[in-house]
């Protein structure tokens, strides 16, 4: 007898088996770079660097104590008949102008130098003297210099100086000084006067000059005439402000101020009709403009 089984009993097929995606070759991971000898290297360059900062500053010391005395002494002189109008562009270096004894223009600087040596020229074209030279820039080495001008005493002037002091002293001629890290003074004038600086003070005593223009960004300014001026202009940003007038009875029209500090000019009154005037403004400073 054939008998039938259950449709119940007979075992569940299998689901058919998937195949499986391979999977894609991954990039090889790049070698990670040994932080350890990055930071050695970083550290080296350090230590050098500070011994660099360390032994200039100490060869520094050395020269200031010494007044200069360290390094190859440097003597440099040149002359020239003068022009109808002389320029200085000396840099790093401390320049005092004076009246020549004749109508030659002569140049003299001293001081030492180690490492670039210092420059001096003197020539004349197109009717200007012009004197080049001064202390190189430089890293390491070190350099002081201060340079005399004679030159006749009516002719006009002009000096770009950087890193150094400028004075000038009975010169007649127009003026126009300027420097960035140094003081100006100016005596006995009596052209038109213009001196700049940025870090410094600026002094322009005895002036019989009818205009003068005086201005620095950190310093004081005082300006102060033995003869009335027709325009005074002294500002500063960080100084304070000293304009004295003679005593002659003149009117002026005076503009006076300052952010932070006092203002006086009670012994020089502004007279709005005046034609002569008077511009002294600082920012953090007191201002003050008077007679005598």
């Amino acid at each position: 007898m054939v008998c039938c089984m259950n449709a119940s009993a007979m075992p569940p097929e299998r689901p058919p088996v998937q195949p499986r995606t391979p999977v894609p070759p991954q990039p090889a991971v790049p070698p990670q770079p040994d932080r350890r000898r990055g930071g050695r290297a970083g550290l080296i360059v350090a230590v050098v660097v500070l011994g660099v900062v360390i032994l200039a500053g100490a060869a520094l010391l050395i020269l200031l104590l010494t007044g200069g005395a360290v390094g190859t002494p440097v003597h440099l002189a040149a002359d020239a008949e003068a022009g109808s109008s002389v320029a200085v562009r000396v840099p790093n270096s401390a320049i005092r102008f004076e009246p020549s004894p004749d109508s030659q223009v002569h140049v003299r600087a001293d001081g030492s130098s180690l490492g670039a040596t210092p420059t001096l020229a003197i020539t004349t074209a197109n009717g200007v003297t012009e004197v080049t030279g001064g202390c190189p820039s430089q890293w390491l080495g070190f350099c002081s210099l201060n340079m005399t001008v004679a030159l006749p005493a009516a002719l006009s002037l002009t000096a770009d100086g950087v890193n150094g002091q400028i004075e000038a002293s009975a010169l007649t001629g127009a003026l126009r000084l300027t420097t960035t890290n140094g003081a100006v003074e100016t005596t006995g004038t009596l052209g038109r006067v213009e001196v700049h600086t940025t870090n410094g003070a600026i002094r322009v005593r005895d002036a019989g000059s009818r205009r003068v223009v005086a201005t620095t960004t950190n310093g004081a300014v005082e300006v102060d005439f033995r003869d009335a001026p027709e325009a005074v202009e002294a500002r500063s940003t960080n100084g304070s402000i000293t304009v004295r007038m003679p005593a002659a009875g003149l009117s002026y029209l005076v503009d006076a101020r300052t952010t932070n500090g006092n203002v006086d000019t009670g012994s020089v009154p502004s007279d709005p009709s005046a034609r002569r005037t008077i511009i002294a403004q600082t920012t953090n400073g007191d201002v003050r403009v008077t007679t005598g």
